[in-house]
């Protein structure tokens, strides 16, 4: 299976990008994307939504699908009905075979539960082990919603200025543009559900 530094190569070099000017385009520079590529760096969701936006993709793009759509009847192509796009149909994704993003070395897994990005709404299923970040850099998305509900375990989660501790049963709500960067807390795994419109991932 392709690993996440080929397919981000193989997908600079598609789009005839050299290391350097990927570089200036995402503020990265050129020999941690060098590394990224050679899997001797481990990039943070930030630095991948940089490198994924420059491409015109989505994080959720760079990693492996698992083949497994269900497709229980109806159109699985937008439609368009009062000015929005909408997928009529019912689709579901087998836990088995669900698209996972497993940032490389790190514990951190993202589940997609929703069947694409090509709805109203992306919800993510998200496991980390304490002491496990975003990254250093806080994450800012364009314009939309963000909300997290704390499955298991207690995640710290800055959104600005502002640092909340969530434990299980807690939920956050912010605007996605906000600043905002999260960590895991305490001694036991955590597990989110991220709940993101439009989705962005």
């Amino acid at each position: 299976m392709e690993n996440l530094g080929s397919r981000i190569r193989d997908e600079r070099r598609k789009r005839k990008l050299t290391l350097e000017v990927l570089s200036q385009k995402t503020e990265l520079s050129k020999s941690f994307l060098s590394q990224i590529e050679r899997s001797l760096a481990q990039p943070s969701i930030s630095s991948l939504k940089r490198i994924a936006r420059e491409f015109g993709m989505s994080v959720v793009d760079l990693f492996p699908s698992e083949a497994g759509l269900e497709n229980q009847g109806g159109n699985i192509l937008p439609v368009k009905k009062n000015g929005h796009s909408y997928v009529e149909a019912v689709q579901v994704v087998r836990a088995n075979r669900r698209k996972r993003l497993t940032l490389p070395g790190s514990y951190v897994s993202y589940d997609l539960l929703t069947p694409d990005l090509d709805r109203q709404v992306e919800v993510m299923f998200m496991r980390i082990n304490p002491g496990e970040h975003s990254g250093e850099e806080p994450m800012v998305d364009l314009p939309g919603e963000k909300f997290g509900y704390v499955l298991k375990g207690l995640l710290e989660s800055k959104v600005g200025e502002k640092v909340y501790q969530l434990e299980a049963g807690d939920s956050i709500y912010f605007p996605a543009h906000f600043p905002h960067s999260w960590r895991g807390l305490g001694e036991d795994s955590i597990e989110v559900l991220w709940v993101l419109t439009p989705p962005r991932f």
